[in-house]
């Protein structure tokens, strides 16, 4: 809720603000946030945050300079400490496109403040804000790794356990790690300079690094560089030496660093090519003498990557759809579905159907059942369009139906069971669950499943 003059005078003796700040004196926490408001450089004072961890979040003035912000700083410190009834200390600053946090009564620890005012000057990065513990970072691509390594030194470490993040927007390029001095947690500067080196002479470049753990990625571009110089490079790759987990690429190939150089058998070359010619094949996984699985991104690369290893690969490999990025580092989504060159009739059918339905998270079609996962916020067009799909099979199947909050995890919630074409919902509903989506499911069966 925004506090300024123009709306203070609406609340009535300061009741909504005591609701939303849990403070013994209302009136005392809307008159701070008036006189935040009122303060030079300061657009917005208002609260934020779920209720058991509220903050203020100031927007200041668009090109403040620095000196304008730690003096600000100061200001709303001093002004706080003479103050009785307040009980929320922490305020987060909305500097340009940036967001940096402090403690009202944490003077001189203000490092979030320093970082974020070092990203602006530095004029690499395009935004920050907080992810689960630290700044979440984006910048462009070419300049994620060695944003990352200057914003490592910006400021000594602080006690505590931190995770940073910098990534490109597309997370193509992602630098993660977690500061934590006691436990020797920290970003590997070196190794993040070979891939800050690397991008230098293969500007194509694109991968990932994740500290402490000493996981990365690092994927070259034919742009940049041939398969073969590739591998006859590999052995002289400094980073290399810095990771105990490093995947290497080539194009939309992906192998772990001591399979790569023996990944590419002749059979191995014929396939790859032909899968590089599909737009939507986003990765061909790789083990050291065969394939482990390819990854598509759409119904047309489904299609395609079928048809191509229907002609040109006589064994089982696994074809799995995954529509978008990881928020986990280094890791694929779950997959909407895992499907085969030797897919055929219903299951076939039912996958194309539901490759490009993004309500739909995920489906799995055996010989005699299946499942069917939905988000929760699936909208009328994609229910309707998955029920299409589930037409496909017989009406002997059971269907189970789920609800997913989060297509990065495993976590989904029973939504009942269609059975001979007849839903039957489940008894209590689940509490987790909106009543109507429950509604919303059993009308679009009735309609596009009729018994």
């Amino acid at each position: 809720m925004q506090i300024n003059r123009r709306t203070f005078g609406t609340l009535a003796g300061g009741v909504v603000l005591g609701a939303l700040t849990g403070c013994e004196k209302p009136e005392a926490a809307a008159n701070f946030l008036e006189w935040l408001q009122r303060l030079d450089g300061v657009e917005k004072a208002e609260l934020a945050g779920p209720d058991d961890s509220r903050y203020i979040l100031m927007t200041l003035a668009k090109r403040r300079s620095d000196e304008d912000v730690t003096a600000l700083i100061a200001k709303v410190r001093k002004e706080y400490a003479q103050r009785s009834g307040e009980d929320v200390s922490r305020v987060e600053l909305a500097i340009d496109t940036f967001r940096a946090g402090f403690y009202m009564s944490l003077p001189n620890r203000d490092e979030d403040v320093a970082r974020v005012l070092w990203l602006r000057r530095d004029g690499r990065a395009t935004a920050s804000t907080y992810g689960s513990s630290g700044l979440l970072v984006t910048a462009p691509s070419t300049a994620v790794a060695g944003v990352a390594v200057g914003l490592d030194q910006v400021v000594q470490s602080e006690d505590g356990r931190r995770t940073h993040r910098v990534e490109s927007a597309d997370r193509q390029v992602v630098v993660q790690w977690v500061d934590c001095p006691s436990l020797n947690f920290r970003l590997d500067r070196a190794a993040t300079q070979h891939f800050v080196d690397l991008q230098r002479r293969y500007p194509h470049l694109t991968g990932w690094i994740e500290a402490p753990d000493s996981r990365a990625g690092v994927y070259f571009s034919p742009a940049d560089i041939g398969l073969d110089a590739l591998l006859k490079t590999l052995p002289t790759l400094a980073i290399a030496r810095q990771f105990g987990e490093l995947r290497i690429g080539w194009g939309p190939t992906r192998a772990r660093y001591t399979d790569f150089a023996t990944a590419f058998t002749p059979e191995v070359r014929k396939l790859t090519a032909e899968l590089m010619k599909i737009p939507d094949v986003t990765q061909i996984d790789l083990g050291a003498a065969r394939p482990r699985s390819v990854t598509v991104r759409n119904r047309a690369g489904y299609v395609a990557a079928v048809a191509s290893l229907r002609k040109g690969w006589g064994s089982y490999l696994p074809i799995d759809l995954i529509r978008r990025q990881s928020r986990f580092v280094g890791q694929l989504s779950n997959p909407v579905f895992s499907g085969s060159p030797f897919d055929t009739g219903p299951q076939y059918r039912v996958h194309v159907a539901v490759a490009d339905v993004a309500g739909v998270t995920a489906v799995q079609v055996g010989p005699d059942a299946a499942n069917l996962t939905i988000a929760h916020n699936i909208t009328d067009p994609d229910l309707t369009a998955a029920f299409k799909a589930l037409t496909e099979l017989p009406p002997t199947h059971r269907i189970n139906l789920y609800a997913s909050p989060d297509p990065d995890t495993l976590a989904s919630t029973p939504l009942g069971q269609v059975l001979g074409r007849t839903y039957a919902s489940p008894t209590p509903t689940p509490p987790n669950v909106d009543p109507a989506l429950i509604t919303r499911v059993a009308k679009t069966c009735a309609t596009e499943m009729p018994s």
